[in-house]
C-alpha cells in the first residue's frame, strides 16, 4: 500500500545508512561544478572506474560506491530522512545514477560516436524517457591541462533527436570533479547521448558520461554544524527499486571536504 500520510512513513521508516567520506579536493568552484563523493574513501566504499566501454550501461542495484539499499518487499521506497555535517560549507545533492560509459578520449577533439544501451525505468516519471535527467563528466583520474569547450549530442525526454548540451571545463580536475552539462533551451531531460566533442585536449587523466537524476538537495550553510532533510522538507521523493544513491558536493572553497551522516527510506 503507497504511503500517503506521515503515520505511514514513520511506520515504514528503515535502519539508517551511515555516511562517512573524507579528503573531498576540489580545484574550482562554480555553479555547473560538482565533486562526487563517489571515488571517495569511507562509508560506502570507495568505487574503481567502470569499464564498460563507450556505449555505456544502465546502472541499476548493488553497486560499489552507491549508498546501501534494498528493495521494498511490496510497495514504494521513499526519502525519509538524510542527515550530514561538512567540514565547509557548500551545497550536497542526492543523485540517483542512471547510466555510465568509459572509453572516452581526453585528448581528442574530433567527435566520439555513442550507441547508448537504454537507460533504466528510473525518470521522473518511472520511464525510460529521460524526464529530469541530466548529464555530466566525471574524473576517475586527475585530469591535465585544458580547458576547452565541451558538447554533448543527445536525444531529449521528448525523443527529439540531434540536440546539443554544452559545458566550460575546468583546467586539472582532480578525481571526482563532476562537470554537468547544460542543456538546450526548453529541454527538460537526457534520453540518449549519442556524441562527444571538446574543442581543444584535456591532456591525460579518465572521464566518463553520466546520466543522473537530482532526488533531493541539502544546504550546508555552516560547517561542522548538523544538517538534515526529512520526508517533509524533502519532498518525499520516491526512491525506485534498484535506484543507485550518489552524493555530489558543491563546495564554497576549494579546501579539502569530510562528511558525516545517514540516510533513511521509508518504505510501504
Amino acid at each position: 500500500m503507497a504511503i500517503t500520510t506521515l503515520d505511514g512513513a514513520i511506520a515504514g521508516m528503515q535502519p539508517p545508512v551511515p555516511i562517512v567520506k573524507t579528503g573531498i579536493a576540489a580545484s574550482a568552484v562554480g555553479a555547473n561544478r560538482g565533486y562526487t563523493l563517489w571515488y571517495a574513501a569511507g562509508n560506502p566504499g570507495a568505487a574503481t572506474a567502470n569499464a564498460v566501454g563507450v556505449n555505456g550501461a544502465a546502472v541499476s542495484g548493488a553497486t560499489a560506491g552507491a549508498l546501501t539499499r534494498a528493495n521494498p518487499v511490496s510497495g514504494n521506497s521513499h526519502l525519509a530522512r538524510m542527515t550530514l555535517t561538512t567540514s565547509i560549507t557548500g551545497t550536497m545533492w542526492l543523485i540517483d545514477r542512471m547510466w555510465h560509459n568509459s572509453g572516452l578520449s581526453t585528448t581528442l577533439t574530433t567527435a566520439q560516436a555513442i550507441t547508448p544501451a537504454t537507460l533504466p525505468a528510473r525518470d521522473r516519471t518511472g520511464t525510460t524517457n529521460g524526464q529530469d535527467v541530466m548529464a555530466a563528466l566525471e574524473w576517475s583520474s586527475t585530469g591535465g591541462a585544458g580547458t576547452p569547450a565541451c558538447t554533448l549530442t543527445y536525444t531529449n525526454q521528448s525523443g527529439t533527436a540531434s540536440q546539443s548540451a554544452t559545458l566550460t571545463a575546468v583546467t586539472t580536475p582532480p578525481v571526482g570533479t563532476f562537470e554537468i552539462f547544460t542543456l538546450a533551451a526548453g529541454d527538460t531531460g537526457v534520453r540518449a547521448p549519442t556524441s562527444f566533442i571538446q574543442n581543444a585536449t584535456r591532456t591525460s587523466g579518465g572521464y566518463h558520461l553520466v546520466l543522473f537524476r537530482v532526488l533531493a538537495q541539502m544546504e550546508c550553510s555552516s560547517a561542522n554544524v548538523g544538517n538534515v532533510i526529512d520526508a517533509l522538507t524533502s519532498g518525499m521523493p520516491r526512491i525506485y527499486d534498484n535506484s543507485v544513491l550518489q552524493l555530489v558536493f558543491f563546495p564554497s572553497s576549494t579546501t579539502a571536504a569530510n562528511f558525516i551522516g545517514t540516510y533513511v527510506e521509508t518504505q510501504g
